[in-house]
């Protein structure tokens, strides 16, 4: 077994792949040690280059003026939202969105279908640390981080059938569960350190499966318009979509979550 993982396995990217986790994970504790004003900065700095890479891949060709149009709509319908809260930021996913049918021009059902999932995941993360706590946006991040790192070792570790090749040719159906099964192990950390309900460990499986259908869809929409990065703003990485899309998937995932439990359940 030693001699094949020596001369079998390709960890090429793992030690970048773990270096961008460790430096996500203490961005988003140094802006919550800051206090909220940095939380929101940060969500607002990551709204504007998640939209300008998805207006890119969407129109190449979309004109300086209409970008920036789609920007202003994303900062002010975040900024309402903080203003308004969840309660009466139901229809506000829709601003955005309607926009970027404009902005974008073709792939209208497309456009408008995306641009309502990243606003509702970004309005997710302020409502997360707003209204159900620190930790509960620590665990959710924490979740995400390792079902991408126990997915990538795992799967290269025990290969095996893949689950997509057309959309992402190298995930295994091993390193999908292995995932889950790190994600389920991290939900038990935190139910243990901070003497959380049990609820924290099933909705730990619940968030590592939608960070994966976040990154599946991001795979898909880049196969649908036939480009390999969302961008090249991160040297090395691709873009920040290529980063975040896991996040906007368990953001997204939480979100429903919570249409069906109390949130006090998951309140610390």
């Amino acid at each position: 077994m030693r001699k094949y993982l020596l001369n079998n396995l390709k960890f090429d990217d793992f030690g970048i792949r773990l270096i961008s986790a460790f430096v996500l994970l203490f961005i988003a504790i140094f802006c919550l040690y800051m206090g909220s004003f940095f939380y929101i900065l940060l969500v607002l700095f990551l709204s504007i280059f998640l939209f300008y890479e998805l207006c890119k891949l969407l129109n190449p060709k979309i004109s300086n003026g209409m970008l920036l149009l789609q920007l202003i709509a994303v900062l002010l319908t975040l900024l309402l939202y903080l203003r308004v809260g969840s309660n009466g930021g139901t229809f506000l996913p829709l601003i955005p969105a309607s926009i970027l049918v404009i902005t974008c021009g073709s792939n209208r059902l497309l456009s408008f279908f995306t641009g309502v999932l990243l606003t509702i995941s970004l309005m997710a993360f302020f409502e997360i640390k707003f209204d159900l706590g620190m930790v509960t946006l620590l665990w959710l991040i924490t979740c995400v981080i390792i079902t991408d790192l126990a997915g990538y070792f795992v799967g290269r570790v025990l290969g095996g059938p893949k689950i997509w090749t057309y959309v992402s040719p190298n995930k295994t159906w091993s390193g999908l569960i292995g995932g889950w099964v790190f994600a389920v192990l991290i939900g038990l950390i935190f139910k243990i350190s901070f003497d959380l309900s049990y609820l924290f460990v099933v909705l730990s499986l619940i968030i590592s499966i939608s960070s994966q259908v976040g990154d599946f869809y991001e795979s898909w929409l880049k196969r649908r318009v036939d480009t390999k990065d969302s961008s090249r703003l991160i040297p090395g990485h691709g873009g920040f979509m290529d980063r975040f899309d896991g996040f906007i998937g368990g953001a997204l995932g939480f979100k429903v979550c919570l249409l069906f439990i109390n949130p006090e359940l998951v309140l610390v």
